[in-house]
């Protein structure tokens, strides 16, 4: 009996999301049907690279950060866009943007630019999570180099960020992606 209760509370919960995709248009942004802005284009790629963000409120003590390589990073000339594959899809689909505050001014539309003060960054209507970055450096986090990014005053409120960390085995073509950008 117990487990037809467990398998009702399931489909109940699918239901709801299905709902809740319905009422609010958000629909699932994959990485291999994702356009370019014109005028923007791809600096690097990294297929095995991780993805963290570190909370403002509500953190643990002691805080790991394992290379899991389970993210998609795509960073272009105007942003960054993180993709993880869901279970059993072949496809990678979007989880986060960050706007490069540097090129975001002029190179993106005010429509991504309100989603990254929305709440939850736009989550909902977008399908993933929209953010500016005002500040970015390599650094060292939990003995693991990585890119250091700090949210804008907007999206470190709305997304309760302190800090977005990208971690890549191929740190070293980062390191001259991100020193060109300035």
């Amino acid at each position: 009996m117990a487990l037809l209760y467990f398998l009702a509370a399931l489909v109940a919960i699918v239901l709801s999301a299905m709902l809740v995709n319905l009422v609010t248009g958000t629909k699932a942004v994959y990485l291999e049907t994702l356009v370019l802005a014109p005028g923007e284009r791809e600096l690097w790629r990294d297929e095995a690279a991780d993805f963290a963000t570190l909370p403002r409120l509500g953190q643990a003590a002691v805080m790991s950060y394992p290379r899991l390589r389970r993210h998609t990073v795509l960073w272009t000339t105007h942003r960054l866009v993180v993709a993880q594959k869901p279970l059993f899809s072949s496809k990678r689909m979007l989880t986060h943007q960050v706007l490069l505050e540097a090129a975001a001014s002029a190179a993106t539309s005010a429509d991504e630019r309100a989603a990254a003060g929305a709440f939850a960054g736009g989550f909902y209507g977008r399908g993933f999570a929209t953010l500016s970055c005002a500040s970015k450096a390599l650094g060292v986090v939990g003995g693991k180099e990585c890119v250091r990014l700090q949210p804008g005053a907007d999206s470190a409120a709305a997304l309760n960020l302190a800090e977005v960390y990208v971690f890549s085995d191929r740190l070293a073509e980062l390191r001259k992606v991100v020193a060109g950008l300035g």
